[in-house]
Formats: C-alpha cells, structure tokens, sequence
C-alpha cells in the first residue's frame, strides 16, 4: 500500500511545488517606440545621425562631388579658347639687295557676340623692301591697325566654339545629376543598413530575455528538485532549454556585430574613419509605420518625374545633340564673313598711303556639295529620335519603380500590423499556459514551447517592422526625396513616429 500511496500522493506534491515554487514571467516584449517606456536618450544612434555622417564624411561620396569639378574643369577649358591672344613677329633680312627688318605685335579676341572677332595691332619697319611687299612699310613711328570680321550667314548663330562650351555648361548639369544618383542609392543603403543594425539589436534583445526567464527558472527548479518536489528530469530539461537559448543569444549577438561592422562603413568620425556603434545606442525599438496613401502615391509620382536624375539626364542629354543639330545645319550655310579694318600711319616716311585708312570687304566660300555637314544633321536627328525612345521608356520605368516601392510599403505594413496582432496573441496564450502551469494543469516542456512561439513572434514582427522601413527607403529613392530642398527622409527622428 505504500508505493501505491506515494504514487497518489506524487502529483500533489507536484502542484503544491509548482504553486510554492512560481515561476519567473518574461518581459513584455515590445518592438514598438510607442509601446516602449524606455526612454530615448540623447546618446542613442538616429537615421538622421547616420545620414548626416554620410553627406559629411562617406568617401565614396565624397569622390561623387569630385565630378562637379572636373565638369567646371572642361567649360573652363572651352572658355580658354575664347581667350585674348597676344601675337608677335620679328623678321630680319640680310645679304641681298634688299635689307630690311620688320617688328609686329597684336591681339586678337574671339567672342560669343555673333561670333565676331576683333583685333589690333602695331607694326614697323626698316630699310628697303621690293615694290610688290609694299604693305610692309611704315613709316618712322609706325602702324596702327584695329578692325572686325564678323559672320553675316555660317558660324553667326553658332559655331564650333560656342557649341563646345554650351555642351560643357550642360555637362556641368549633367554632374549634378550624377552626383544626385550616387547620392540617392547611397542614403537608401545607409537606411537599409540602420533598420538591419536596430532590427539585429531587437533580436538579441529577445534572445537575452528568453535566456533571463530560462536562468530565473533554474536557479528555482533547482531549490525544488533538492527538497523533493519535482524530479531531476525537470531540471535537466530546463538545463537543455538554457544552452538551447545560450546558443541563440550567441548568434543573434553575431547578427548584431556583423550588422554594426556593416553600419560603420556610413558612420564615421570627424577624420572619416569608421565608428562601430555600441550596442547601448541601440532605440528601444522601431517608430509606428504609417500607411501610404493613393493620392500620396500619385503626388510622389508626379514630383518623381521632375526630379529623377535619371529622367533630367536624357533630357540634358537631349540639349546637347540639339546643339549638335544645330551646329550641323551651321555647317551647311555659305561662309559669308565682313570684315573692317581701320590704320593709321605715324611719323614721316616713304609711306604715302594714309594716315588714316579703312578697309572693308566680304569674303565668301561654299563646299557644294556639303556631305560632311550632311552626314552631321542626319547624326544628330538620328540621336534625338533614340533619346525621345529613351526618355518615354525611363518615364515610364520611374512610374513603375514608385508604385512598386509603394507595393512593397503598403504589403509591408499591412504584415507589421498582422504580425502585431499574432504577437500580442501568442503573449496572451503564453500568459494563459503559465497559469494553467502553476495550477498543475500543463508541463514545463508545453510552457517551453509557449515562450519559444512568443519568441518567434517578436522575431517576426521586428523583422517585419525593419522590412517596412527598408521598403520605405526604397519608396524615398524612387520618388528621389533626398532632392528636395531642406527635406529629411522620413522617420529620421524617434520623437515624431506616427506620420512619415
């Protein structure tokens, strides 16, 4: 009768010691700011933070903003030849029946102005010079001489000059846009890579919190088992779950590392280098995502029209092949130049032309058949018809990025609220099983699994709510809001959570 009666007496003592003996709850675990009552602190790590070290100190872009200069490089170089030009000649002659010697300077300015060139000069002379080099004598003080040439039908609207600097100055433009491109995937990736290092820090953050329920257990299924009111196999098995959950906190903390290292090539200090962020600077969790509208979308779409650099750069590229057309019709003009030129004589001489005269004439000349110009025109119109193709398609492919980013956003909110919901489910359940343990209604392995799915569902949902604020990041590269003047990508600031 005794081994009958302390197998009844066994289950009793069972419940008694689960009643005596409670067991520790886990935190609530929340990965929501609004839901948090930690307080956010001045030393925690923002978005804005992040972006901010990267406009100031990420090198890669830093060698982005290099091609604007190299752009100012090239219009310089095509102003350079609209520069003054100084010219000299000294000429002697010597041996032969006719000795002379002859000294001229000049200058000569190219201009924009109708593509007019003007010049002036000085020149003198000395000795004898043959009948037909007449032009060649001066008198003892000098000529003076100053005059114009100025194109009346090719090259007046525009010539080779004046086309290569108006392609640098819209090069210069087209640097910009580069560098707004290089920018706009730069910032999206250091948003990516924020969400991955607080997402990681949530993870761990529930890895330790399921190891701390699992240690508090022990230390007390430990005080029972020696008293005699639970089995040792309770213990072992508890054991088991705290390296089970060891071995998660090993990895979830590898994540977090890995995810720091990661951030660090866009964090960096005042010399540039690289700042691996602690884990204390870590928020205690993600903003509220918000939903996106249809007329936000539309609104989005249509400003992301006006400013994608990939969209303004065909556009530009456009202009440029305009002035190649333009240039080429040019070429096809007859060349019909005037020209004036006003001397004056000084000093007493052999010279008796002058003081004072003025020249004027018009110079004329025409390929007939102009094939190379030709050839140009149909070039350039040939480029327009590829670039008008191009630009409608890029069109087209920014309205499909916006509302693709915009898909990606809304599935991924409409999951964050889902996952919320399973989550504060599965705490209630796990709440529930804990009672029905204390009351000797379950097992600790049943329990195990309560706290495992809680878990798992937090998991989730900061995996969810990171996948949101990706998706976000890629949503702000599409409609490129980093252009906007003053604008901030949205949720920068942990204050602020509810609206985007």
């Amino acid at each position: 009768m005794r081994p009958l009666g302390a197998l009844i007496l066994l289950p009793l003592l069972s419940v008694e010691a689960q009643q005596q003996f409670r067991l520790p709850q886990s935190r609530p675990l929340n990965n929501r700011l609004s839901n948090s009552k930690a307080p956010i602190e001045t030393r925690m790590l923002t978005l804005e933070s992040v972006l901010e070290s990267v406009n100031k100190h990420y090198p890669p872009l830093r060698a982005a903003l290099l091609e604007r200069p190299l752009a100012e490089a090239e219009v310089l170089n095509q102003q350079g030849r609209f520069d003054l030009v100084l010219r000299s000649r000294l000429e002697t002659q010597n041996f032969g029946f006719y000795q002379n010697e002859r000294f001229d300077i000049g200058i000569e300015q190219p201009t924009t102005l109708w593509g007019a060139t003007l010049f002036s000069g000085y020149s003198i002379s000395r000795g004898r010079y043959p009948d037909y080099d007449g032009k060649a004598v001066t008198n003892e003080a000098g000529q003076y001489r100053a005059g114009a040439r100025v194109p009346l039908a090719r090259d007046r609207v525009i010539d080779n000059r004046r086309a290569d600097l108006g392609k640098a100055r819209i090069g210069l433009r087209l640097a910009d846009l580069s560098i707004d491109q290089q920018r706009l995937t730069i910032l999206q990736s250091a948003t990516r890579r924020y969400w991955d290092w607080v997402a990681a820090g949530r993870r761990l953050l529930i890895a330790n919190t399921l190891l701390d329920v699992a240690l508090g257990r022990d230390s007390i299924l430990s005080e029972a088992v020696k008293i005699g009111a639970l089995p040792q196999f309770e213990q072992l098995d508890n054991q088991r779950i705290v390296l089970q959950r060891r071995n998660n906190v090993v990895e979830a903390r590898r994540s977090l590392e890995n995810a720091a290292i990661e951030l660090s090539l866009f964090l960096r200090d005042d010399q540039g280098q690289p700042l691996v962020p602690e884990s204390d600077k870590l928020l205690p969790g993600f903003p509220d995502p918000a939903e996106l509208t249809e007329s936000q979308i539309f609104e989005d779409m249509t400003a992301a029209l006006n400013r994608r650099p990939d969209v303004l750069r065909f556009m530009f590229q456009r202009d440029q092949v305009e002035i190649d057309k333009r240039l080429a019709q040019n070429q096809r003009l007859p060349n019909v130049d005037l020209f004036t030129e006003y001397l004056r004589e000084f000093g007493a001489g052999p010279v008796k032309r002058g003081p004072n005269d003025l020249r004027v004439g018009i110079l004329f000349d025409l390929p007939l058949q102009r094939r190379q110009a030709t050839a140009r025109l149909e070039n350039a119109e040939a480029r327009l018809g590829q670039i008008r193709q191009r630009l409608q398609f890029q069109r087209d492919q920014v309205s499909a990025d916006v509302r693709d980013a915009a898909s990606a956003v809304r599935a991924a909110y409409e999951r964050s609220l889902v996952l919320t919901q399973e989550l504060q489910v599965t705490r209630d359940v796990e709440a529930a099983e804990r009672l029905r343990f204390e009351l000797g209604d379950s097992t600790l392995f049943v329990l195990n699994l309560r706290e495992q799915a809680t878990a798992e569902a937090a998991v989730r949902e900061a995996n969810a709510l990171a996948d949101y604020f990706r998706a976000y990041a890629s949503y702000e590269l599409a409609i490129a809001r980093a252009l906007v003047p003053g604008a901030k990508p949205s949720f920068t600031s942990p204050v602020n959570t509810a609206t985007p």
